[in-house]
């Protein structure tokens, strides 16, 4: 056993050089993988924070020119509804003015045809009195009256 308890000996304190020298080796190498492995998450996350913000600015902005272009639709739309209010109006009032000129000119005209329909009416009544007198005048002359109408108007002459 002491063989035993010796070799148990020299195998710990190999054990414990070996542990030693790979401390001494590996600690520099050991402690920059990880202290490069927490920089790169740290990065990594910071980056992800920047790229976050990033892109909720983005969000912001076209937010922003979302509302602004509804804003200028509705301002083209009234715009617009102002524009053909202003357009109507001013087809209804030249409709209006048109349809006046001629009620106006279909008046002057049924003016015109009824002075023209009295004249008409006028002379053909003058006309038929004239024919009416002719006759009675005709029937009511004799040949004696005739005969004192010549010799009346020949002594006047």
């Amino acid at each position: 056993m002491e063989h035993g308890g010796h070799l148990l000996f020299w195998k710990t304190v190999n054990t414990i050089i070996l542990f030693a020298i790979l401390y001494w080796l590996l600690r520099k190498p050991v402690s920059n993988f990880i202290s490069n492995g927490i920089d790169s998450i740290v990065n990594k996350f910071e980056k992800a924070k920047k790229e976050k913000e990033e892109a909720l600015n983005l969000l912001k902005e076209a937010e922003k020119k979302l509302e602004e272009a509804k804003e200028e639709a509705q301002r083209i739309v009234s715009y617009a509804e102002e524009v053909a209010q202003r357009e109507k109006e001013q087809i209804i009032s030249d409709a209006k003015q048109t349809a006046e000129r001629v009620i106006k000119m279909a008046d002057e005209e049924i003016e015109k045809e009824a002075y023209k329909a009295k004249e008409e009416l006028k002379k053909f009544a003058v006309q038929k009195a004239i024919e009416i007198a002719e006759g009675r005048i005709k029937s009511s002359i004799t040949p004696e009256l005739n005969k004192k109408l010549i010799e009346s108007s020949l002594e006047k002459l």
